[in-house]
């Protein structure tokens, strides 16, 4: 008995460090894309769905001929101000991939983005290199 006590103690602070990006898990909406030193770009048929350290899936919903969804990947954050996130490219056929990273603003199916701002209904972001500033909202 003293064993499965011993067991279920240090388990239990160990499976709750697991899921340390929970706060960002939900539905968010790409609000605005901004270019180092340019104006904003106003997006709103961008959603992405973040759930715990499995799954991102990214969804385009303009019309029915120019719908691009699901494609997934992975995320994690290896850090509390950064969230990695990975780009499964076997989710997409190639024109549908080339479409994502086009449509999406990123520069790679890999990316770091540093967090410049996070509460409950909004994210910043900086992607990796530095020169964008992606806004979400959660909804």
């Amino acid at each position: 008995m003293k064993k499965i006590w011993l067991f279920l103690c240090l388990l239990l602070p160990v499976s709750c460090d697991i899921y340390k990006n929970y706060d960002l898990d939900g539905m968010w909406q790409l609000k605005t894309v901004q270019e180092n030193g340019g104006n904003p770009v106003t997006v709103d048929t961008v959603y992405y769905s973040f759930h715990r350290e499995v799954i991102f899936s990214f969804t385009v919903l303009k019309n029915s001929t120019e719908a691009l969804y699901p494609i997934y990947g992975y995320m994690d954050m290896p850090s509390n101000n950064n969230v990695h996130i990975l780009i499964d490219k076997k989710s997409a056929g190639k024109d549908d991939f080339v479409r994502f990273l086009h449509l999406s603003g990123w520069s790679s199916a890999d990316l770091v983005f540093d967090i410049k701002k996070y509460n409950k209904s909004d994210l910043v972001l900086y992607d990796g290199t530095g020169k964008k500033t992606f806004t979400l909202k959660k909804f």
